[in-house]
C-alpha cells in the first residue's frame, strides 16, 4: 500500500467540494479529507477547493413540492463548472439529495461526468464488494421519497429498507441539530443511538451528510451493538485516493 502522504507528484490532483447543504456538514467533511491525508508538513496535503453554496434553494423542497428546480440545476452546474475551471480533478457533492439532479448537471457540464464522484453509486459498489445484500437507510425526506438509493442499489441487487413517513419529523430534527449547530447533548446522542438501533438491519447507511456529524459522538456505543455503519463520504474519499494512485 502506498503512503498516505500527499507527495509532490500528486500536487496537480486537486479536490473540489461542493457543499453548504449545510455548512457544518461540509466543515465535518473537510476534516474527514484532512484526516485521510496525514502529512508531516502542511504543504504535503492536497489542495482542496470548497464552494460552500449555502444559498442554493432547498433540494428537499424541490422534490417534495416542485420548487425552483431550474435554479438548483443551474446553480449546481455553475458551481461544478467553477470548481473544474479552478483546477479540481475530482469533485464531491456533500449532499445526498443533490444527487437527484446529477443527470441534468451532466447535460449542462458534460466534462463533469468523469470528475464528479457519485457518492451513492460508489457506496453501492463498496457494499457489493463487501457482500452486503441488504441495508437500512436513514436519510432526508427528499432522498427517501425520490428513491435515490433504491435506484442505484438495485443495479447491485442490494435491498434498501427505509423509514416511513411517520419517521420523517424525527429524521428532520436530527438534521436540523447539525444544520443549526445546536449542542449535541446526552439526549440527542441517546435518541440518535436509538434511531440506529431500531432499524431493521445491522448494516445502516448514513444517507444524509448531517448524520456522520452525529455519528462521531456515538460511534463507540454503536460499534458495541455490532452494527455496521457505512458513510458514503468515507467511500468517496477512498475513491479519490484510488484515482490519485494513493491506494
Amino acid at each position: 500500500m502506498k503512503s498516505n502522504v500527499w507527495s509532490e507528484e500528486y500536487t496537480d490532483n486537486v479536490i473540489g467540494i461542493m457543499g453548504g447543504f449545510g455548512s457544518y456538514a461540509t466543515l465535518n467533511f473537510f476534516e474527514q479529507v484532512l484526516d485521510s491525508f496525514p502529512a508531516e508538513k502542511e504543504w504535503e496535503r492536497p489542495r482542496v477547493l470548497i464552494d460552500n453554496y449555502c444559498t442554493l434553494p432547498s433540494r428537499v423542497r424541490c422534490i417534495l413540492y416542485g420548487e425552483r428546480k431550474a435554479e438548483i440545476v443551474e446553480g449546481m452546474s455553475n458551481s461544478i463548472r467553477n470548481l473544474i475551471n479552478a483546477g479540481a480533478k475530482r469533485i464531491i457533492i456533500t449532499c445526498n439529495t443533490a444527487h437527484y439532479f446529477l443527470d441534468e448537471v451532466y447535460e449542462n457540464v458534460p466534462e463533469s461526468k468523469g470528475i464528479i464522484i457519485n457518492i451513492i453509486e460508489e457506496l453501492a459498489i463498496k457494499l457489493n464488494e463487501d457482500n452486503v445484500g441488504e441495508v437500512s437507510l436513514i436519510a432526508s425526506e427528499g432522498t427517501l421519497i425520490s428513491n435515490l438509493y433504491q435506484n442505484y442499489f438495485e443495479k447491485y441487487n442490494i435491498k434498501v429498507n427505509a423509514p416511513g413517513e411517520d419517521d420523517f419529523p424525527k429524521l428532520r430534527d436530527f438534521i436540523e441539530v447539525v444544520k443549526q449547530n445546536k449542542p449535541i447533548d446526552s439526549e440527542v446522542k441517546r435518541n440518535f443511538i436509538n434511531l440506529i438501533k431500531e432499524q431493521k438491519n445491522d448494516t445502516v447507511v448514513l444517507g444524509c451528510t448531517e448524520f456522520p456529524v452525529l455519528y462521531k459522538y456515538v460511534k463507540d456505543e454503536i460499534k458495541s451493538e455490532n452494527i455496521s455503519i457505512y458513510d458514503p463520504l468515507d467511500v468517496a474519499v477512498l475513491k479519490i485516493k484510488e484515482d490519485f494512485g494513493l491506494l
